[in-house]
């Protein structure tokens, strides 16, 4: 027992400043599934405001400038040193990102208008599984047997999920509509493992940098959609739909405000992620967010629209999807990192004062020579 203390008590000491240090996802996760139900709760208040026809597609606008400013305004200033702005350069593969972001966005939006939001919801489950497959085929991820059962958990939550849909949504499921759920899972699967292999790899790209680039590549790509849609017909897309009803203007805009503000957090807690434990803990985190968009939307719309009321197979879903997502956090194994310890800190200042004495030791040497020439020419 004794040996096996020591063992673990210089096992946990720092050697040659590395420590094992456990960057813990759950603080982010927790604030990603905060704003994320914020973002969506408040981004369903817009669709029922019908402030604009649907076919403009005004969620998705919002959500490309969200991303635009929000990377702009927390962006480093740039480096003039040519090096740094060498090491600077965005990697071959970024740009895969944006393509993969609208192509999952578009076919996400089709399949919750085809088959409706629960049964889309269901079937982004599937990102779970995939993500963890590509991240062990592509990246070499590696995972516990904790985590594999922490998978799995998760994964029979979303199956009661599914058998549990209610009957109207259940029974009129549209074929082309989860073809587009399965296609989108699969572009944000994807995009997962970009992002995951950008945050890790020797060309290291910070999240600000991949949002930026989302962000400003799918607002010019909305603002060409939109232009070209508004040249046709402004009045029946914006006006007639405005004045429907009479607007709070007020409260429209709050309701927007909240929308952007908390996408922008949702993006940040999202990469932060990504960089701590990787592509399939987003996923993992993307489920528990799910739950906690249903578990309020019951409560906030469910008096007025049935389709978003929570059933018990829902609530049992909620739990073990939680519990999941949880569980594969806190066994993620450590990842070892270098830090400057006291040990590693008297090594270096040793180091710096022997160079500094041999340094001065080089410039007496220097002087001394100098002083023998000028008294040999002299003589």
């Amino acid at each position: 027992m004794g040996k096996k203390t020591t063992l673990s008590s210089n096992a946990s000491r720092d050697v040659e400043g590395v420590a094992q240090v456990d960057a813990s996802p759950i603080p982010f996760m927790l604030a990603h599934v905060a704003f994320g139900v914020v973002y969506f709760t408040t981004a369903q208040t817009i669709l029922l405001a019908d402030v604009v026809s649907p076919t403009l597609m005004p969620l998705t606008g919002l959500l490309y400038v969200s991303d635009f400013l929000s990377s702009s305004f927390t962006s480093t200033p740039r480096r003039t040193n040519a090096n740094a702005n060498a090491k600077k350069t965005t990697p071959a593969v970024a740009y895969a990102l944006p393509i993969l972001d609208m192509g999952g966005l578009t076919c996400a939006f089709e399949s919750m208008k085809l088959c409706g939001g629960a049964t889309y919801q269901t079937i982004s489950g599937l990102l779970i599984p995939l993500s963890a497959i590509l991240s062990r085929v592509v990246l070499r991820r590696t995972f516990v047997r904790a985590q594999h059962v922490a998978l799995g958990c998760v994964i029979c939550g979303l199956v009661v999920k599914g058998l549990g849909a209610r009957g109207g949504d259940a029974n009129a499921v549209d074929a082309v509509g989860v073809m587009y759920g399965v296609v989108a899972t699969v572009f944000y699967a994807w995009r997962g493992v970009v992002m995951e292999y950008l945050s890790t790899s020797e060309a290291k790209m910070s999240g600000n940098a991949m949002t930026m680039l989302m962000g400003s590549v799918g607002l010019g790509t909305f603002v060409a959609y939109a232009s070209a849609r508004l040249a046709s017909d402004a009045n029946g897309l914006v006006w007639e739909h405005w004045n429907k009803r009479e607007r709070d203007v007020q409260g429209v805009v709050f309701v927007i405000a909240v929308n952007m503000i908390s996408r922008a957090f949702m993006v940040k807690m999202m990469m932060a992620i990504v960089e701590r434990a990787g592509s399939t803990q987003l996923a993992l985190s993307n489920a528990i967010r799910s739950v906690g968009v249903i578990a309020f939307s019951h409560v906030i719309f469910c008096a007025n629209d049935e389709r978003q009321c929570l059933n018990a197979p829902g609530a049992l879903s909620a739990f073990m999807v939680v519990l999941g997502g949880v569980a594969f956090a806190l066994n993620a194994p450590a990842k070892a990192v270098v830090v400057k310890t006291a040990a590693s800190k008297d090594s270096s200042m040793k180091s710096k004062a022997v160079a500094a004495a041999r340094e001065s030791e080089t410039e007496l040497a220097d002087v001394s020579t100098v002083r023998r020439r000028r008294s040999a020419r002299k003589s």
